[in-house]
């Protein structure tokens, strides 16, 4: 079979998610992170951003040495909105040019294929946003983004879970919208709060 590069409309969704937890970095970071106990809004900001720095460096194989750093630098700084670009660059440039979707790719926790990655990081980007400022999920466009990443993120969101890097996932009542079942995949009540074992969302 030949190699298939990732599909436009996949870079497309990423695109969207990285505005829409733009969006939510501009409700501020002052103050902890409620759907995150432990966390404070910049916090959960510095997480997503080096998410960025740390998911590009997966496709050199860099060692955990080299990337330790962006675990615990301020990265969203005093302009988090074009930080949150910067350091989403090189991932998105690298998704672009990967030859095959299916070519693994050495997660700290697995080996994953290249189009699991971005699912995985558009699953931080809309999860982030709602526990950042819930009010982002109002638009449209949300409820499409959740939609495709209960089609899309399904496996790798579980196999994050076998790691403990995401808590118990909810049950959900027949017939929940698509942003209610995406929260509680990622094991959160409908109010965001994070609940069960395992960290609010340290899948990178």
């Amino acid at each position: 079979m030949s190699p298939t590069p990732i599909p436009r409309d996949h870079l497309d969704v990423l695109d969207r998610a990285t505005s829409l937890f733009g969006r939510a970095l501009a409700a501020g970071l002052d103050g902890d992170c409620a759907a995150c106990p432990g966390w404070t809004r910049r916090d959960c900001a510095n997480h997503v951003l080096g998410g960025g720095l740390r998911y590009a460096a997966y496709f050199t194989n860099e060692a955990d040495s080299e990337i330790d750093w962006t675990r615990t630098a301020d990265h969203a700084g005093d302009k988090p909105v074009p930080a949150l670009h910067r350091t989403s660059a090189g991932l998105r440039k690298r998704l672009a040019k990967a030859p095959d979707a299916e070519a693994l790719v050495p997660h700290r926790l697995a080996e994953i294929p290249v189009g699991d990655l971005l699912a995985l990081r558009v699953f931080e980007l809309v999860v982030h946003a709602h526990d950042l400022a819930p009010e982002t999920w109002d638009h449209p466009e949300t409820a499409d983004l959740a939609a495709w990443l209960n089609e899309h993120a399904r496996d790798v969101v579980e196999l994050m879970r076998a790691f403990d890097a995401l808590g118990q996932a909810r049950a959900v009542p027949l017939g929940a919208d698509a942003r209610t079942r995406l929260l509680a995949l990622s094991g959160r009540e409908p109010t965001g709060t994070a609940v069960g074992g395992g960290n609010p969302s340290s899948s990178s």
